[in-house]
């Protein structure tokens, strides 16, 4: 039987992977099973996508296990989706990267 974290957390991907999906990206949740981990969420061009739904917030911790999984999912750039206390909306989560990877995706958007 499956922890009960394991199945929040499980959850809390689904949401966010429908939501990205509802905005019109095709995004699949990462399978289970990989020697190394590669994120929870892919699809989404060169971005690693990670998410969180825990009660206490680690991003220094949560960052560094997005990177490690960039370099296994061979992407440039990650993110960490993060549960916002009080708020059940996909769209009202935090989403939090290292300030290198968005001036990346800033400028690959066209930005000046």
């Amino acid at each position: 039987m499956t922890s009960p974290q394991k199945a929040k957390g499980s959850r809390f991907e689904r949401k966010i992977a429908d939501y990205l999906n509802g905005a019109g990206f095709r995004t699949e949740r990462t399978r289970v099973g990989w020697q190394d981990d590669r994120g929870d969420i892919h699809g989404i061009g060169d971005l690693t996508i990670e998410c969180k739904n825990h009660a206490r917030m680690n991003l220094a911790g949560w960052i560094e296990e997005m990177k490690a999984e960039t370099i296994n999912n061979d992407t440039v750039l990650g993110v960490v989706i993060h549960k916002r206390k009080g708020k059940s909306d996909p769209a009202d989560q935090y989403a939090t990267m290292p300030l290198w990877m968005l001036v990346l995706l800033l400028r690959r958007a066209g930005f000046k």
